[in-house]
């Protein structure tokens, strides 16, 4: 029911095993094949197989003469139609052959059923800001390609490279340009598009943020802004503007021009530290129609004394309206209705053709087609009226998908030819939400293997069956290895083109699908439309997220689930769990991966480009996973070599991969796109300073932030700096940054920043409100504490009118920065040092550095760190 899935090339008769619970995709076998169908009781018996008009009757031979459809001759010449041919002979139309062999196409993309591009840069969110007046964009193609060429108001242009592209340089105007790169060959022609605003001379920290993304339709919602400035000097004061646009850009009435503010008024403007760099804005709003909320921001700039406005980037907020639990029941009971008529069919292609006639009947169905490539009849989307999409799942035994067409293709990966790529994040996400069912996958042995080691030191997180639920999945941009083993197609292809354009689709064809453990319960949409209160200790369940926008630590729940599938991110499965598409990956990558080695172990997930191309515009490095259907044996066995090959024996992502043909699936292949060159078992600290703008390769607990100032105070060295808290802001919780890794042999110091402020100052020396500041390192040799201080430390017991007169005093002064209670005072930045020699080369140690908030919460005090440094 679920699959590995890509295009396949059959040169002989593929038998078509359909099978019970746990079981997807077909299954090439021997005569006397049993047929079943998930969920039958028993099974019919034949020697069929797919023979001359591509259909299975039950005299059909498997002596090897017989053929798919016509296309492919048992001799390897040549075809009329130009599909691949089993002697890997050169086909008129140009197509890859099964040997890897190419044709004469000018971009050689990565091996695809259908054109697929994706631009990836300087954006892969569609829209990006530059400061300069020249932007090349780049991306990726699946398939191959006669040509790529750009164009854009300014002027046209081809591009080079493949399967990475790249333009020649575009000619920008101050403001928008909308930039159209597309790709052709003789039978498709695909486009992607991306808006880059040129703002001379200035750029933004970060892209504009808000939240919740998601508001109900009719529901009063506050929505809070940030955008991040941090040190720019040349910005006209009080002239930072946040309003809505429409689609084009154009300001509309929904949220008038109102400032935005960087002063620390939490319950006002929204914002949760006063001179950070990052200014907000609080507004509340009602729509009345679902749709899209567009979000921009504006700001003044002074250039010598020459000034113009500066933009953001456009930032989509949706608006969607309640799903009914009758909605939701409607649709259920149509999928399992059609995978019950499947079932009494006997053989695939009827059951195919039952569970189509089955939905098309049915007054809740809008359209309805057969999965993508599907030639032998393995699953059935659906498209509901009301607006829901859905899946009939059927499948063969000992395969996690559907099967393959004949006619696919399959090239060696080809080379980044970049210098070694490093993951920046040695937490890893293990998948395996179909556990139960498919037995001890790939996963469970990734996950040892990575566990066991000592240095890299993984912190490993598995989530098997339903644990493996859409909470797990929308975290995946969090970590340096995600991997998945479960079921998958690909669905949607000949869906309407007006009703696919309604969906969060960024490929015009297919759609790959992997289906996750969360079990699909009506129930929950029977109170969806209420909002739901949360906090810092009572989460919200799977299906949302706790969003904190009141201080005291509480909050609302934003509903992902509704959002997600109305927006056709995700979809209704007939075995009651839910699936995600590719617009899933893009739309819960709030911030980008860091440079992740994905692996997706289920049939078609390397079918078309549409999942991997989401993960890369995402940041992901390289995707791994198989072209058409798979055998769970086959891809648990490769799979977990390699991992082994990747996390044990230390090695480079190509090399770590074995280009392979599944034995049971002609054609299916494990293949790697992206990066050849990804080293995702380099044990050093990651991220030490914080310059990539963001936590990447630390764990926060807490009050954890990444920040480019905070008043007068800027990083000693570089752009950013750390910043931790008892708890600023919306935030009750005190705040940790921590990260575990091997400190090199022959280091012998250990050396970083950091600079204390706190409203206890002045008036709470010498007494029990003691808020502290620890750094710690902790490995098999022992631990070293590196700062250990508390308020007195800093200011003294109070006596005698003693001010900064502690025993590690450093001369406290008043802060230009004021948090929620009022004035703070805070230290000089202090060097802190330790000698880290016997860490040097003796196992994983964990770095923390940590505030503890003593005596109450009311009064905040914070840590300022950076330069992280081992010499």
């Amino acid at each position: 029911m679920f699959a590995r899935s890509t295009p396949a090339v059959i040169a002989r008769a593929l038998l078509v095993v359909l099978a019970g619970a746990g079981a997807a995709c077909s299954d090439t076998t021997t005569p006397s094949t049993t047929y079943c169908i998930p969920g039958t009781p028993g099974c019919a018996t034949g020697a069929d197989t797919t023979g001359n008009d591509g259909t299975i009757t039950p005299t059909d031979t498997q002596d090897g003469t017989d053929t798919v459809g016509d296309t492919t001759s048992p001799d390897g010449t040549t075809n009329p139609d130009g599909t691949t041919n089993p002697d890997g002979t050169v086909n008129p139309d140009g197509t890859v052959n099964p040997d890897g062999s190419t044709s004469g196409s000018k971009f050689t993309g990565y091996p695809s059923a259908e054109l697929r591009l994706r631009i990836v840069g300087p954006s892969g969110r569609g829209h990006a800001t530059v400061s300069g007046s020249i932007a090349e964009v780049n991306g990726v193609l699946f398939g191959n390609a006669d040509e790529i060429t750009w164009s854009s108001a300014t002027g046209s242009g081809s591009a080079s490279g493949s399967p990475f592209f790249q333009t020649s340089p575009i000619t920008l105007v101050p403001g928008d340009n909308v930039v159209t790169v597309t790709a052709k060959n003789a039978e498709e022609t695909v486009t992607d598009t991306i808006t880059i605003t040129y703002n001379p001379a200035f750029a933004f920290q970060d892209r504009l943020r808000a939240n919740p993304r998601v508001i109900k339709k009719g529901a009063a919602t506050a929505i809070n802004a940030v955008l991040a400035l941090g040190k720019a000097s040349n910005i006209v004061k009080n002239s930072i503007k946040l309003f809505s646009v429409d689609q084009d850009g154009n300001k509309t009435s929904m949220i008038p021009d109102g400032p935005m503010v960087d002063d620390g008024q939490v319950n006002t403007s929204g914002d949760e530290i006063s001179g950070d760099g990052l200014y907000s804005r609080k507004v509340t709003v009602n729509p009345a129609m679902a749709g899209l909320l567009r979000l921009r921001a504006s700001v003044q700039v002074d250039l010598g004394g020459q000034f113009y406005t500066a933009y953001t980037d456009i930032l989509a907020l949706e608006v969607v309206e309640d799903i009914l639990k009758i909605e939701c029941e409607a649709a259920v009971d149509a999928l399992k209705a059609a995978r019950d008529m499947a079932v009494g069919a006997g053989n695939p292609v009827d059951g195919q053709n039952e569970a189509l006639t089955s939905l098309k009947s049915n007054d809740a169905v809008a359209e309805v087609g057969p999965a993508s490539g599907t030639a032998s009849g393995t699953a059935v989307w659906v498209r509901f009226k009301s607006g829901l999409l859905g899946a009939v799942q059927l499948g063969a035994a000992g395969q996690r998908g559907a099967p393959a067409d004949p006619g696919g293709l399959h090239v060696p990966s080809a080379e980044l030819g970049l210098s070694t790529v490093q993951v920046q994040s040695k937490n890893a996400l293990m998948l395996d939400p179909f556990a139960a069912s498919l037995g001890a996958t790939e996963i469970s042995a990734a996950a040892a293997q990575m566990s066991a080691q000592d240095c890299p030191a993984y912190t490993v997180d598995t989530f098997k069956d339903s644990s493996a639920n859409f909470s797990a999945f929308r975290r995946m941009g969090d970590y340096g290895v995600v991997a998945v083993a479960s079921h998958g197609d690909a669905y949607f292809r000949d869906m309407a083109a007006d009703a696919k354009a309604t969906y969060d689709f960024h490929h015009q064809g297919s759609q790959e699908v992997v289906w996750t453990g969360h079990a699909i319960s009506c129930a929950y949409f029977a109170t969806s439309s209420s909002v739901k209160s949360c906090s810092e200790s009572q989460a919200c369940g799977p299906e949302s997220e706790c969003f904190l926008n009141k201080t005291g630590g509480t909050g609302v729940c934003v509903d992902h689930l509704t959002a997600d599938l109305r927006r056709g991110r995700a979809i209704l499965g007939s075995d009651g769990t839910y699936g995600i598409t590719p617009g899933f990956v893009r739309r819960h990558a709030e911030q980008s991966y860091p440079r992740s080695l994905v692996y997706l172990g289920s049939c078609k997930s390397l079918w078309n480009g549409s999942m991997a191309g989401e993960f890369f515009a995402a940041g992901a490095a390289a995707v791994a996973g198989y072209n058409g259907p798979v055998a769970n044996e086959f891809a648990t066995k490769w799979g977990t070599s390699f991992f082994a090959n990747v996390i044990t024996q230390k090695q480079l992502s190509g090399v770590a991969h074995v280009k392979i043909e599944d034995d049971k699936n002609a054609g299916t292949y494990f293949s790697l796109v992206g990066a050849q060159n990804l080293d995702a078992a380099s044990s050093d600290i990651i991220n030490p300073s914080w310059e990539s703008g963001n936590l990447q390769g630390w764990t926060k607990k807490g009050d954890g932030r990444v920040i480019a100032k905070l008043g007068s105070s800027v990083p000693v060295a570089g752009k950013f700096m750390g910043i931790i808290s008892t708890g600023l802001g919306y935030t009750t919780q005190t705040g940790e940054l921590s990260q575990k890794f091997c400190v090199p042999a022959g280091k012998k110091t250990y050396s970083f920043w950091w600079r204390f402020y706190s409203e206890e100052f002045k008036e709470y020396c010498g007494t029990t409100y003691q808020d502290a500041f620890l750094c710690k390192l902790e490995g098999k040799v022992g631990a070293k504490t590196v700062v250990n201080t508390k308020v007195d430390d800093l200011c003294g017991k109070g006596d005698n009118g003693c001010f900064n007169c502690g025993s590690q005093a450093k001369g406290l002064t008043p802060s230009d920065v004021q948090f929620d209670q009022g004035g703070v005072f805070m230290t000089p930045w202090v060097n802190a040092t330790a000698d880290v020699s016997p860490f040097a080369g003796n196992g994983n140690v964990m770095l923390r550095l940590f505030t503890t908030d003593v005596g109450d919460s009311i009064y905040d005090t914070a840590v300022l760190v950076d330069k992280v440094e081992f010499n």
